[in-house]
Parts: structure tokens; C-alpha cells; sequence
């Protein structure tokens, strides 16, 4: 190994100073900095003491002060209120509708209730002299009426004659299959109009497929006869 030396001058400088040379320097350094300079720091600075802010009297007011006024005292005490009891309201009676009613007041209602029985009378006649313009009838036996129903519905929205003639009809007959399809229909009676009876049998084909026939009828088709006349709806 190889140990790096120190330059000869710094050598030679470094045993020139003696030891008691550099332990007076550091004690006079020591001395400088802890005792000299806090005691002379200690001259120059003088701390503040809180001083307290001078105060003075209140000097009493010169005017006397006003008489006490007596306030008169009534002895007698007020009378208090009793309380009164509320009084229960009384159960209004209805009429009792078994009770037996006065012959004007009975005759008053029969004569207030017949105009509109006669105006329900008009209009119910009214009503069954208008035929519907759309009539279904089976061929047999058939009891679900439910079923004729829906036919008679869906050839009244596509039966719409240009004219009025309640007098005049047509009646066309065709067979609905087991998955609701018709045959060809046919005029089994004609209005003498051809045009109408056209109308009438584009009026059954537009209404066309109907829905199955019902579960519980025995035969797998079902013969109609639609009678169809021209009335307003």
C-alpha cells in the first residue's frame, strides 16, 4: 500500500505553532462569544414593561333623582268566568223510508218519473224500428252466439253503402272453415241493385278471415247467412 504524504511546507507549518498558542486562541474565542457579547447585548437592550393604561372616576350627576310614584293597587280581586259547558250537538233523524209517506208527496214522484219513462219508452222503440245493418244467422244448430257476435261486428266496419234505403237487402251466404277462412261467397237474395249486391260481397270478403270456430263445436265448417242493408251508422 501506498500512503500519500503531506506537502513538506504544510508540514513545517504546522510544528511552528506551538500548542499553548492554539488553547489560549480557543479559550479567548469561548470567552468572546459566551460572556462578552451576552453582556454587552444586555446594555444596549432594555425590554419594555407593560405599563397600565391610567383610569378615572365617574363623577355622580348633579340633578336629583326623580320621586317614586305609587302605583294605586286594586284590592278587589276580578271576578273570574266560570266555564261554560258546550253543548252537544243532537243527532239529526233521517227519514225512515219504511215509514208511510203522505198521497201528495207519493203522487209528486210517479209524476216527476213518468216523462222520463216515456222519453226511455220513445227511444228503446225508436232504436228496434232502426234494423242493423248487418244480420247473422247459422245454418242448424249453433249455441255460441258469442261467435256470430264477432262476425256480425267485423261485416258492419267494412258494410258502408253511398246511399240509404232501409227497405232493400241483400243477403249472402258462405262457409267458415275450421282455421277461419270463408269460401267464396255468393248473393243467395239480391237487392235488384247491382252495384249494392257488389258492395255486399266486398263487404264479406274485406271482413275475411273470421277467428276459429269454437273448441266445442263438433263440425269442422259452419254455413251462414248474412242479411246486410244499406243504413246509416
Amino acid at each position: 500500500m501506498t500512503y500519500r504524504t503531506m506537502p513538506f511546507f504544510e508540514r513545517e507549518t504546522f510544528r511552528r505553532v506551538p500548542p499553548a498558542a492554539v488553547l489560549a486562541i480557543s479559550i479567548f474565542f469561548h470567552v468572546l462569544f459566551l460572556v462578552v457579547i451576552p453582556l454587552l447585548s444586555g446594555f444596549f437592550y432594555s425590554s419594555r414593561r407593560f405599563e397600565r393604561p391610567k383610569t378615572f372616576q365617574l363623577v355622580a350627576s348633579p340633578f336629583r333623582p326623580s320621586p317614586s310614584r305609587r302605583v294605586p293597587v286594586t284590592t278587589e280581586a276580578r271576578k273570574q268566568r266560570m266555564p261554560q259547558q258546550e253543548k252537544k250537538a243532537r243527532p239529526r233523524q233521517l227519514p225512515d223510508p219504511n215509514a208511510p209517506r203522505n198521497r201528495r208527496e207519493a203522487q209528486k214522484e210517479k209524476d216527476a218519473a213518468r216523462p222520463i219513462r216515456e222519453n226511455l219508452d220513445e227511444l228503446a222503440s225508436i232504436l228496434d224500428e232502426i234494423p242493423a245493418p248487418a244480420q247473422v244467422a247459422a245454418v242448424g244448430n249453433f249455441k255460441y252466439h258469442w261467435y256470430l257476435n264477432n262476425v256480425q261486428q267485423k261485416l258492419e266496419r267494412y258494410w258502408n253503402p253511398g246511399s240509404e234505403n232501409r227497405t232493400v237487402k241483400v243477403i249472402v251466404s258462405f262457409t267458415i272453415h275450421q282455421d277461419g277462412s270463408i269460401s267464396e261467397p255468393s248473393i243467395q237474395s239480391g237487392s235488384g241493385n247491382g252495384t249494392l249486391d257488389n258492395l255486399a260481397l266486398r263487404a264479406v270478403k274485406l271482413a275475411a278471415p273470421f277467428g276459429k270456430l269454437p273448441p266445442g263445436f263438433a263440425d269442422n265448417r259452419l254455413d251462414l247467412n248474412c242479411t246486410l242493408i244499406p243504413t246509416r251508422k
